[in-house]
């Protein structure tokens, strides 16, 4: 007979065992603290990679999901597999965990760079777009490539970058043009931009009135238009604000306009008889 003692020995190991082959690949209990290779860079761009164009209000552009990875190890990294789940204003129109994942990389050597798109889809102006459940594995045995690559658990609980709690916010600022769209001709107008989802770059705006540059005093929180410069009737007032890296290139975009009407207000003198 065996004592109560041994009895509970036994039931946690067989826990351990039931825990420990329990997990299939993709639901893994991933322990992301290797950091071979990592996520540089995650963007919503082109079929080239380059950022998106200045949207327009209600306009649409084909739009993919582009990551950069990085080798921090001395050594290649095989069988780059990346997991996510794909998000359109909340609601799921991917996931890389029902697939498999996505192998991008059969090799990435060592302190090297690579990039790759991730998704396409057609993206209209003010979506918000995610990322969660982000998790990057790959394999450290040589020959490993994408068509052998070795999806369990096992092998890449720990091999791995990110996390199933790991969230990526791609949503595009928005810009909005904040001031009067009905003005004296004689009167000077303050305008503004008003921008959501700002990411944490260099920042520059350029203000056009009917295409061309304006002719406004700047100030660090927008414009003053001096509208006897247009003359009545109708105008656009364009906002375009672009953020750049540090090393000057796009990150990210976005315009606005605004139909201002200047109305010419006459005038009189009186003459006493």
């Amino acid at each position: 007979m065996y004592h109560k003692k041994n009895i509970g020995i036994i039931l946690i190991l067989l826990v351990s065992i039931i825990d420990a082959s329990g997990f299939e690949w993709p639901d893994c209990k991933f322990q992301c603290s290797a950091g071979d290779v990592i996520v540089e860079k995650i963007w919503l761009g082109d079929s080239q990679g380059n950022a998106l164009p200045p949207m327009a209000q209600n306009s649409q552009a084909d739009a993919y999901i582009w990551a950069t990875f990085h080798n921090n190890a001395n050594s290649d990294r095989y069988a780059v597999i990346i997991l996510a789940d794909i998000y359109v204003n909340d609601i799921l129109q991917k996931s890389l965990y029902s697939e498999g994942g996505l192998c991008v990389l059969d090799t990435i050597p060592p302190k090297a760079t690579s990039s790759f798109p991730l998704y396409n889809f057609v993206y209209s102006s003010g979506q918000e777009v995610k990322i969660k459940k982000l998790v990057l594995s790959w394999e450290t045995a040589k020959w490993s490539s994408c068509s052998n690559a070795n999806r369990k658990c096992s092998s890449r609980n720990t091999k791995c970058f990110g996390g199933t709690d790991l969230e990526i916010d791609l949503t595009p600022p928005t810009c909005e043009i904040e001031g009067p769209n009905m003005v004296c001709e004689s009167i000077i107008s303050p305008y503004k931009a008003v921008i959501t989802g700002q990411p944490t770059s260099h920042q520059q705006s350029v203000w056009r009135i009917d295409g061309s540059e304006a002719k406004a005093e700047l100030r660090d929180e927008g414009i003053r238009v001096n509208w006897s410069h247009y003359g009545g009737g109708n105008h656009i007032l364009q906002l375009t604000v672009f953020w750049l890296d540090d090393s000057g290139r796009l990150v990210q975009s976005c315009n606005s306009d605004l139909k201002v009407l200047v109305v010419d207000v006459p005038s009189a003198e009186i003459e006493q008889i």
